[in-house]
């Protein structure tokens, strides 16, 4: 049931022209030279990546532009501070990642899930001309996306995040893990407690008749 809004592939955005071909460590040391034309090139490049991180882990897109700025002012702030042991792409996911969590965190109460809505509409992944979908079937994912979202929503904050990267992203245990800064230990333990909890709140959802 999870696995019904499972990731997708994004597309790589075309930065200032003359550091489009810049390698990545290159990139690095001129954003930490404080040159600005690469902080330029750096958004460019994972700008899309970053708002559809922020999505996904969401599951809508309020105060989204916002949350894209915070997750690249905090990755110009601490780039300093990346010694490479992992992809830069990587690197950022967490970031994005720890800013989702505070977001949940802090939120009292979140509108449900548009019906419907999807990454497509923000030009985030490629285009369902190559999948094509009926409107039943559309209508079928998006409810399933919604309660999905709303289990997920009922969840404690850690257990939701590691949920989320283990059955939706699709992360191992290490992976997850170097993201929500712990230990595979106790990312088993979590994980092991989130879907129990999430399967029994879907079902109380099913047997409520939850909205779509």
């Amino acid at each position: 049931m999870i696995r019904t809004v499972g990731r997708k592939s994004g597309s790589v955005d075309t930065g200032p022209a003359g550091l489009s071909d810049v390698d990545e460590a290159e990139l690095i040391q001129r954003c930490r030279g404080g040159e600005r034309a690469a902080h330029d090139e750096l958004y460019h490049r994972f700008k899309r990546q970053v708002a559809a991180n922020l999505y996904r882990v969401l599951g809508d897109r309020s105060d989204l532009d916002d949350l894209v700025q915070e997750v690249f002012v905090i990755a110009f702030r601490g780039l300093d501070s990346f010694r490479g042991d992992a992809r830069l792409s990587t690197w950022i996911y967490r970031i994005c990642v720890n800013v989702a969590l505070g977001r949940i965190r802090s939120r009292t109460r979140r509108p449900p899930p548009v019906a419907g809505l999807d990454l497509e509409a923000q030009g985030a992944t490629s285009s369902l001309a190559d999948r094509p979908e009926t409107p039943e079937r559309a209508l079928e994912r998006a409810r399933a996306r919604a309660r999905v979202y709303r289990a997920l929503d009922k969840l404690p904050p850690k257990k939701r995040i590691v949920l989320y990267l283990h059955e939706i992203e699709g992360l191992d245990l290490k992976d997850i893990a170097y993201v929500v800064e712990s230990n595979p230990v106790t990312v088993r333990t979590r994980l092991f407690y989130a879907r129990r909890e999430f399967y029994k709140v879907l079902a109380e959802d099913g047997e409520g008749g939850g909205e779509s």
